[in-house]
Formats: C-alpha cells, sequence, structure tokens
C-alpha cells in the first residue's frame, strides 16, 4: 500500500467536499431537486473511489484517512444545512454528528500514536449507506422516509460505534 500519494481515488474523494457548498447553496435557496442530484452523484462517488482504489491497485494511507473524513465533513455540513432549514431535528443532527465526531477523534489519535488508520467495518459502511439514503430523503422533503431510516441506523450506527471503540482500545493497549 503506497503511504501517501494523490490517485484518482483521492481527486475523486476530494470532489465530493468541492461540490459540498454547491449542495449546501442549492438547499439553502430551496431548490432542493437540484442539491438532490448533485448529493446523489456525490454519494455514488463514495462508492466508486473505494471500487477504483482496488481495481488499479492505488489504495493509500491518505486515502484510507481521507475518504472518511471526506465522508464525515460531507454529512455533517449537510445535517447542519437541513436543520437550519428545519428539515431535521436537533436530536438527529446531534448524535450524529457527536459519534462522528468521537470517531475522528479516535482516528486522528490512533494515526498519531500508532501510525494506525483502522479501516471501515461492514456495519460502518450500512451505517454510511443508509445515512446517505437519509439525507437524500430529507433533502428531497420525504420528512416520514428519512424518520424511518434515522430509526433504522440507529442499531447499525450504535454497534458500529462499538467495533471502532473495541477496535481502537485494542490498538491502543497494542493487542493483535
Amino acid at each position: 500500500m503506497k503511504k501517501y500519494s494523490m490517485t484518482i481515488s483521492n481527486v475523486i474523494t476530494i470532489s465530493r467536499l468541492v461540490l459540498l457548498p454547491i449542495i449546501i447553496y442549492f438547499i439553502l435557496v430551496d431548490r432542493r431537486s437540484i442539491a438532490f442530484i448533485i448529493m446523489f452523484v456525490s454519494l455514488l462517488s463514495d462508492g466508486l473511489d473505494g471500487y477504483l482504489a482496488r481495481k488499479l491497485n492505488q489504495e493509500s494511507r491518505l486515502g484510507r484517512f481521507l475518504d472518511p473524513l471526506c465522508d464525515k465533513i460531507f454529512l455533517a455540513a449537510i445535517l447542519i444545512t437541513l436543520f437550519v432549514v428545519g428539515a431535521v431535528p436537533i436530536w438527529v443532527l446531534l448524535v450524529i454528528v457527536l459519534r462522528d465526531f468521537l470517531i475522528l477523534l479516535g482516528s486522528y489519535f490512533l494515526l498519531k500514536s500508532r501510525s494506525v488508520v483502522e479501516p471501515s467495518n461492514i456495519l460502518g459502511k450500512i451505517t454510511g449507506f443508509i445515512f446517505g439514503a437519509m439525507i437524500l430523503a430529507f433533502t428531497a422533503g420525504w420528512q416520514t422516509i428519512g424518520s424511518v431510516l434515522v430509526y433504522l441506523s440507529i442499531p447499525f450506527m450504535l454497534i458500529a460505534f462499538v467495533v471502532y471503540a473495541i477496535n481502537y482500545l485494542r490498538i491502543m493497549r497494542g493487542v493483535s
């Protein structure tokens, strides 16, 4: 695995952050259909970057850190925007952003103290998929579907968080 390199996958990952202000703008000016389309393309690119990294043998430490960081920034910024326009309740915003902040904080400490970048687990990927569908639903104004997806995500979110916490403690203690 390459240590730090700018690959096509990393460029795709960064493109999600470049599109983020555009999505936020369209949500704020109530052009949600345009925001939905750009967000949908951005979310599809999230799967594409990982696939290309593996397929082109371009996996990198930078990508392993950058992809989840961009995902969390993307999700938090859109949730905050959806809260501002009244589409998402405050508790949803707080629970998801706090969880993601704690995961990022743990990842930062692992990287700094052990030079380890913990990959996402399958539950984290499922949770991320549900979160993507949820923000799409809330952006489209499908409040009922968005709410169902919030409640559906809770068990996955909690279990994935516990798995991340256990892995964090295992790595920090130096146990393989």
